[in-house]
C-alpha cells in the first residue's frame, strides 16, 4: 500500500460503484462515492469531471423537487454521518497498518462532519495514550464515554490513561464501570480489572466499605443511562407499531428507502450476526434489502432456482411442499431466523414454498453481492458461516426430535442395549490421515492441524459410539467401516437417519452447541475406525488464516445442508404415512 492513500484497485472499485450508480439514477449515492474517490485523489481530473456531471444533473432535479429547507438539512446530515463512518473505518485500517498521522487526518475529518462520534473519539484516544499524549487521550476518552457510556473498552483505556495522569481516583472509577461492562463468563477480564481495582483502591487508601460504596453508585449511573434508553425504545417501538398498522390499514403507501446505517443497525440487533462488528456489518448490509410483505405472499417457490438468504425479521414464514399425495407443511420460520441459507450453501433448487403467514418484514441476503464479498473478505465469511453452522445444527436437532412425535400414541417396543461404547486406540499414521481428509477438501494448514492434534479409535462391530443424550464433545470422521446414525422412535422402534460412509463428519452437533446428542450412533456392518476431534482443535483450526478456516466452514456447512436435506425427506414421507394435513402443527425447517 502506498504512502499516499489506499491501493489503486480500492479507487477503481469506488469509481465503478459510483457509475453503477449514475447508471441506476442514484445521484446521491453516485455524488457520495465520486467525493471519497476525490478525497484519495485530489487532482484526478477523471473524477472531478464526473462529480461536477452529476451534481449538474443533482441540481437539475432539486429545481423540479423543490425540496424545502429541513429536508435539505436532514439530507445532508445523513450524508455527513455516512462520511463519518467511512472516515472512522479508514482511520481504523490506517491504524492496524501502523500509518498513525493518516489516521489521526481521518479522525480529524470524520469528527468535523459528525460532532458525535464515539469510536472515532476513542479511536484518536488510543492513539494519543500510544504517543503518551495523556491528557489529550484523557479529554477525547471521556467526551467518548459521554456519548457512549456503554463502551467497555473506552471505560478501561481511560483507566490506564488516569492511571498514568496521577489521578488515581478517577482511574478506580473508570475501571469500576468497565467492570460492569464486561461481557458475561469474560474471565480473563475479570481478573484483568479486578486486579487493577485492587492496586487503585491500595493507592487512594480506600477502604472496603468505600469501594462497595463506588461499586454501587457506578452501577446506579450505569443502569440510569441505560433506562432512559429503553424509555425511549420503547417509544419508538411504540410509533413504529402505529406506522405498521397504518401500512396495513393504506398497503399502497410507500416505504422510504432504507441506507446502509440503518440495515446495519437492524442486523446489529439479530442474534445470528452477534460475531460482527460494527464494520463488518456496516461491509454486510450492502448486500441486504427489507421487504415488506403481506400475509400470503410467496417469498420463494418449489423447484425454483437462486441462493438469496433471507431473515425473518418480523412475522412468520410457513415451509409448504407439494407431493403427489396433496401439500405437506414441513415447518416454519419465525422471527431472528435464516431462510433458504441451504440454497447459498450448496446451489440445488428449492424443495418448497415459502410463504408469509401473517405481515412479515424480511431482509434478503443477495447471493451473488454476498458471495463477492466473502471472496474479498473472508473473515467475513468465517463469521458468517459460523452463524450458518449454527443456525443448520439447531434445524437438525429439531428435526431429528420431529421424528420422536409420530407413532407416539402406539405401543413402543423396548429399546436394546448393546456393548458399552468402549473403544480401542490404534496407530495410523499422519500421512495416511492427511490423504483421507484432503478427500473432503480441506486446506493444507487444516489437514496438518487435524491430523498432529486428532486421535484414531476403532469401534467392534455394534458398538455404540454414543447414545442419544450423552453429553457431546467429539466430532468424527469415518476413516474406515460405515457408521449408522438413528434415533429411537416411541411407537416406531430404531429408525436409520444416515449411513456415514468413509470420510463423512458427524458428532457436530454436541460439540457446537454443548447440548446432548440427538440421536444414537453406531458401527454398521463390521467394525468401524474414526477420528476424532474435540472442541480445542476446533478453535485452533477457527483461528488460522481465515481463508483456511473459511474453507472448513464451508466444508461442514456442505456435510449439514445434505443431511438436513435427507431428513426432510424422511420427515414428508413420514408426514405422509402418517396422514399428515396441511394444517398440523408447524416445525422448524431446514429452508
Amino acid at each position: 500500500m502506498s504512502q499516499q492513500g489506499l491501493p489503486p484497485l480500492d479507487l477503481e472499485q469506488i469509481v465503478t460503484l459510483a457509475r453503477q450508480f449514475v447508471d441506476r439514477d442514484m445521484l446521491d449515492e453516485a455524488a457520495e462515492f465520486f467525493q471519497i474517490a476525490l478525497r484519495l485523489t485530489p487532482d484526478n481530473l477523471g473524477v472531478k469531471l464526473s462529480l461536477a456531471q452529476v451534481r449538474n444533473r443533482q441540481r437539475q432535479r432539486s429545481q423540479t423537487n423543490n425540496r424545502d429547507l429541513g429536508a435539505d438539512l436532514l439530507e445532508q446530515a445523513r450524508r455527513d454521518a455516512i462520511d463519518s463512518f467511512h472516515f472512522y473505518g479508514l482511520a481504523a485500517l490506517y491504524e492496524e497498518r501502523g500509518k498513525r498521522s493518516q489516521a489521526v487526518q481521518c479522525l480529524e475529518i470524520a469528527r468535523s462532519k459528525a460532532i458525535v462520534n464515539p469510536n472515532a473519539q476513542k479511536l484518536h484516544g488510543k492513539i494519543l495514550a500510544s504517543q503518551s499524549r495523556f491528557d489529550e487521550a484523557a479529554r477525547l476518552l471521556r467526551r467518548c464515554r459521554r456519548d457512549n457510556p456503554f463502551d467497555r473498552e473506552a471505560a478501561e483505556t481511560l483507566s490506564r490513561v488516569e492511571y498514568e495522569r496521577g489521578r488515581h481516583f478517577e482511574a478506580l472509577e473508570a475501571a469500576i464501570d468497565a467492570f460492569w461492562l464486561l461481557k458475561p463468563n469474560d474471565a480473563e477480564g475479570s481478573d484483568r480489572l479486578t486486579r487493577r481495582i485492587r492496586t487503585y483502591r491500595a493507592m487512594i487508601k480506600l477502604s472496603r466499605e468505600e469501594l462497595v460504596q463506588r461499586f454501587h453508585e457506578r452501577r446506579e449511573q450505569l443502569q440510569t443511562a441505560f433506562d432512559r434508553l429503553e424509555y425511549h425504545r420503547e417509544r419508538l417501538l411504540d410509533d413504529d407499531a402505529t406506522f405498521a398498522a397504518a401500512r396495513v390499514a393504506n398497503p399502497t403507501t410507500t416505504a422510504p428507502e432504507i441506507g446502509r446505517i440503518e440495515l446495519a443497525s437492524r442486523l446489529r440487533h439479530l442474534d445470528l450476526f452477534s460475531l460482527f462488528d460494527d464494520i463488518e456489518l456496516f461491509q454486510l448490509a450492502a448486500s441486504v434489502r427489507a421487504e415488506r410483505l403481506e400475509k400470503g405472499t410467496q417469498v420463494f417457490s418449489q423447484n425454483s432456482e437462486g441462493g438469496d438468504i433471507f431473515i425473518v425479521e418480523r412475522g412468520l414464514v410457513s415451509i409448504h411442499r407439494d407431493t403427489s399425495y396433496g401439500r405437506v407443511v414441513l415447518g416454519a420460520v419465525s422471527a431472528g431466523a435464516f431462510l433458504g441459507e441451504v440454497n447459498f450453501i450448496e446451489p440445488h433448487a428449492r424443495l418448497a414454498d415459502a410463504v408469509t403467514e401473517e405481515v412479515s418484514t424480511i431482509l434478503r441476503l443477495d447471493a451473488g453481492s454476498l458471495q463477492h464479498l466473502i471472496k474479498d473478505q473472508p473473515a467475513i465469511g468465517v463469521k458468517l458461516h459460523q452463524a450458518f453452522w449454527h443456525a443448520l445444527a439447531s434445524k437438525l436437532r429439531r428435526a431429528n426430535e420431529q421424528l420422536s412425535t409420530f407413532f407416539a400414541d402406539e405401543p413402543q417396543p423396548q429399546r436394546t442395549e448393546s456393548t458399552d461404547g468402549t473403544h480401542d486406540t490404534v496407530s495410523v499414521g499422519t500421512d495416511d490421515q492427511i490423504r483421507l481428509l484432503h478427500e473432503q477438501g480441506l486446506t493444507a494448514s487444516e489437514l496438518g492441524t487435524l491430523a498432529n492434534f486428532s486421535e484414531v479409535k476403532r469401534f467392534a462391530a455394534g458398538t455404540y459410539l454414543f447414545r442419544e443424550g450423552d453429553a457431546g464433545d467429539e466430532m468424527y470422521v469415518v476413516l474406515e467401516g460405515r457408521v449408522m446414525i438413528s434415533k429411537f422412535i416411541p411407537g416406531g422402534g430404531e429408525e436409520a437417519l444416515a449411513i456415514l460412509d468413509r470420510g463423512d463428519v458427524f458428532g457436530e452437533m454436541s460439540l457446537l452447541d454443548g447440548k446432548p446428542r440427538s440421536a444414537d450412533s453406531r458401527a454398521h456392518d463390521g467394525p468401524v475406525t474414526v477420528i476424532s476431534f474435540d472442541e480445542t482443535i476446533l478453535a485452533e483450526v477457527l483461528s488460522m488464516d481465515p481463508h483456511a478456516a473459511l474453507q472448513f466452514l464451508q466444508l461442514l456447512c456442505r456435510l449439514l445442508c445434505r443431511r438436513l436435506r435427507e431428513i426432510d425427506e424422511k420427515l414428508t414421507t413420514w408426514r405422509i404415512l402418517a396422514g399428515a394435513r396441511a394444517r398440523d402443527e408447524l416445525i422448524p425447517s431446514e429452508h
